[in-house]
C-alpha cells in the first residue's frame, strides 16, 4: 500500500446488485465493502474535478498526458489498484473476517462442547471461543470425502456446530498472526460498524418525471458516527490531500483526506486473504479456497452511455490459494490449520 485515504460518508451509501428494483418490493442487502471498481471510478471522478476536466474531454482523450498515466485512459483498466478496504473504529483498524475461519457453537467457554443445552436456546458469541481454521482433508482420506462438481478437494473444519466469521470484522493485528480465541475487540459485528437502512424512492422516466405507481424500497449504509472507511492504492493517483469522492448510487458525498498507510502483512502462504471484494472471473475460480455466496452486479458505463455487463463479485474476506491480486495478504495459519 503506498497511499491511504480516510473516507467518511456524509450520509448513507447506496451500493446495490444488479437485482431489478420491482415496484413495492425490497432490494437486496448491499454488497460492502463495495468493488474495487466502484472505488476506482470514484477515485477518477475525484481527479478529473479537481483538475477541472469534463467528461467529455476524459473520454475524447483530451487531458494531460500525466493525468492519462495516473488514472488511465477512459474505458481501460485503471493503472492503479485497491489494496485494501478497511474500517477504522475509535483508532483502531479492522478487516474483513476471513472466509475460512469459523468457530464451535456448540463449545463452552472452557473450551469442552456442551452437549446437555441446544445451542439454538444459548445466545451465541465469538468472543472466548476457540479459532477453527477450514482445511484440505489428508491426501490419503480425500477419496473418501465429498468432492466438488470440478472433482477437487473441499475444505472442512472440524466442529460439532460450525459457525463461520464472515459476517464479522477482525482487528488488523489479528491477521499477523492468528489468534487461539478471541478476545473482547478482535471481533466486531457488522452492526457495530455500520447500519443498514431502508429508503423509499419512485421511479423516474428519460425526462426525470415521476412513474405513477413505480415506488421502490432500497437498503442504504450508514456508518457509525464513530466508524470511517480506509481504502488503500498502490500508486498516487494524483488527488489532493483533502477533497470529496462521488461514492456508489446516486452520487453519494464522502469526505476524504489523506491518512498514514497501515503496514499490512507480507511474504509467501499457502492461504491468502482478499481485503477487497474481487470479480469472480474463470481465471481466478480455481484458485477460490473459502467464499461467501457471490454477488451479482452491474451499473451504468458513463464512456458507452449504456449499461455494464453483469458481472460476479467475491466479497471482501475471501481466502485463495494464490496471491491473485495486489489486495490479497498472507493468511496466519497457526495450529488449528491442517493441510
Amino acid at each position: 500500500m503506498k497511499i491511504c485515504y480516510e473516507l467518511t460518508p456524509t450520509d448513507t451509501l447506496f451500493l446495490r446488485g444488479a437485482e431489478p428494483l420491482e415496484a413495492g418490493q425490497p432490494s437486496g442487502e448491499a454488497l460492502f465493502p463495495p468493488p474495487v471498481s466502484v472505488l476506482q471510478g470514484a477515485v477518477r471522478t475525484a481527479v478529473l474535478r479537481q483538475r477541472g476536466i469534463a467528461f467529455a474531454d476524459y473520454k475524447a482523450g483530451r487531458c494531460p498526458q500525466e493525468i492519462l498515466e495516473r488514472i488511465g485512459h477512459c474505458s481501460q483498466p485503471a493503472p492503479f489498484h485497491i489494496t485494501a478496504v478497511l474500517m477504522r473504529r475509535e483508532g483502531t483498524l479492522y478487516a474483513p473476517c476471513p472466509a475460512s475461519w469459523f468457530v464451535d457453537k456448540a463449545e463452552n467457554m472452557d473450551g469442552h462442547a456442551n452437549r446437555n443445552t441446544p445451542c439454538a436456546a444459548r445466545p451465541f458469541s465469538p468472543l472466548g471461543r476457540t479459532l477453527l481454521q477450514a482445511a484440505l482433508p489428508p491426501k490419503k482420506a480425500s477419496s473418501l470425502l465429498p468432492h466438488s462438481s470440478a472433482g477437487t478437494a473441499l475444505p472442512m473444519v472440524r466442529a460439532k456446530d460450525a459457525k463461520p466469521l464472515t459476517p464479522y470484522w477482525i482487528r488488523l493485528d489479528c491477521l499477523r498472526r492468528s489468534p487461539v480465541t478471541f478476545a473482547a475487540g478482535d471481533l466486531l459485528a457488522k452492526s457495530e460498524l455500520y447500519d443498514t437502512e431502508s429508503r423509499t424512492g419512485i421511479a423516474i422516466d428519460s425526462k426525470r418525471k415521476v412513474q405513477e405507481g413505480k415506488i421502490y424500497t432500497a437498503a442504504h449504509i450508514r456508518l457509525r458516527p464513530e466508524v470511517t472507511l480506509l481504502i488503500g492504492l498502490d500508486s498516487d493517483p494524483g488527488l489532493q490531500k483533502k477533497g470529496r469522492f462521488f461514492l456508489g448510487g446516486e452520487q453519494r458525498i464522502c469526505g476524504y483526506a489523506t491518512a498514514a498507510a497501515p503496514a499490512l502483512p507480507q511474504g509467501e502462504a499457502a492461504l491468502y486473504l482478499a481485503l477487497a471484494p474481487l470479480e469472480l472471473t474463470v481465471e481466478i475460480l480455481p484458485h477460490v479456497f473459502a467464499a461467501s455466496k457471490p454477488v451479482t452486479l452491474a451499473g451504468w458505463d458513463l464512456a458507452r452511455g449504456f449499461h455494464k455487463a453483469t458481472t460476479a463479485w467475491l466479497p471482501a474476506g475471501s481466502v485463495f490459494t494464490k496471491r491473485i491480486n495486489p489486495c490479497c495478504i498472507p493468511l496466519p495459519q497457526g495450529e488449528h490449520h491442517e493441510r
